[in-house]
């Protein structure tokens, strides 16, 4: 039975996987660790509201004798203190690490993303786990600390190759529950640029299926890093026609400028312009690797994944 410590469990697939959890016979009890505390209620749940960099979490990790953590506090949304965001998602993965260190977990689960592969020009189609990470400049803070954190995991695994350590990297996550900064551009934009007429894949995964993997780690303890997506894939223009907008050329050069000035003056768009790349270059992520490991398969497609954020904000 095992015992498990949750980060960022006030988060929606946290409390997905919390939900799965709760059903699970291998399940013994839940440690949820978040700043936000959950809506998700359950006699196996113990909450604890504390930052992933507050020292502290060593001791209730140890009274709670955690085996197994999974570790999905990071901010998303990209923070205009750059320095606080860095501290946040990369000391506090550090932090979490060194305690999975000195308690002993057995397992741990590790929540990174496909934005860790870096947005390239000559990246392959499609990416599976074997490709290197590369890691993005901090122009897009969100994507470099994924990158970062991907260093840290590796070097973990290094000094303990006993763990059983899983890397998951989903694509975007989409569902009736998300609201950050990607489902809000969608609605604030008013056009859909074809950036440099580049018309990429987009691909989108529902949380529910993050979670669902999630739990088939747990059971199949299968080592390694594992890619999440909803099958298929939607080219930009295709979503513009979904939800009424028009897309066309646009320059790079002059999108960049314009989110930069816009980020810098804390008006409309919530993103930094290192952003643009992920919406030029290819980083379809191959799950092939899930499906054949752990016999994971996708409950929602691309488009039904998105299809159901939008119709759930209104926008279709």
């Amino acid at each position: 039975m095992k015992r498990i410590a949750i980060t960022g469990a006030g988060g929606y697939i946290g409390q997905a996987l919390m939900n799965y959890l709760d059903g699970y016979n291998g399940c013994d009890a839940m440690l949820g660790i978040d700043l936000k505390k959950p809506a998700f209620h359950s006699n196996r749940l113990t909450f604890i509201e504390k930052d992933i960099r507050d020292g502290s979490l060593l001791n209730d990790i140890k009274q709670f004798s955690a085996d197994t953590m999974i570790h999905l506090a990071f901010v998303v949304t990209p923070m205009h203190d750059e320095e606080e965001m860095y501290s946040i998602n990369v000391n506090g993965t550090l932090n979490i690490l060194d305690i999975c260190s000195r308690q002993g977990i057995r397992h741990i689960i590790v929540a990174s993303s496909g934005t860790a592969y870096g947005a390239w020009p000559d990246n392959p189609i499609p990416l599976t786990e074997e490709h290197p990470i590369r890691i993005f400049p901090p122009s897009f803070n969100y994507a470099n600390h994924k990158g970062l954190n991907e260093k840290h995991f590796h070097a973990f695994k290094q000094k303990h190759p006993d763990v059983l350590m899983n890397i998951v990297r989903p694509c975007i996550v989409f569902g009736p529950n998300t609201n950050n900064y990607l489902s809000r551009y969608w609605q604030s934009f008013p056009f859909t640029p074809l950036i440099d007429g580049h018309d990429p894949n987009f691909q989108f995964v529902h949380e529910t299926d993050v979670a669902a993997l999630f739990m088939l780690l747990l059971e199949k303890q299968v080592d390694g890093a594992f890619n999440v997506a909803g099958d298929g894939s939607m080219r930009v223009s295709d979503i513009a026609r979904m939800i009424g907008k028009p897309a066309f050329y646009f320059p790079k050069w002059m999108l960049k400028s314009i989110i930069w000035l816009d980020w810098h003056a804390h008006f409309l768009f919530e993103m930094p312009p290192g952003t643009v790349d992920y919406n030029t270059y290819p980083w379809v992520l191959d799950t092939q690797r899930a499906k054949k490991l752990l016999g994971w398969q996708p409950q929602y497609s691309t488009q039904k994944t998105i299809e159901i954020m939008f119709q759930e904000k209104g926008i279709i």
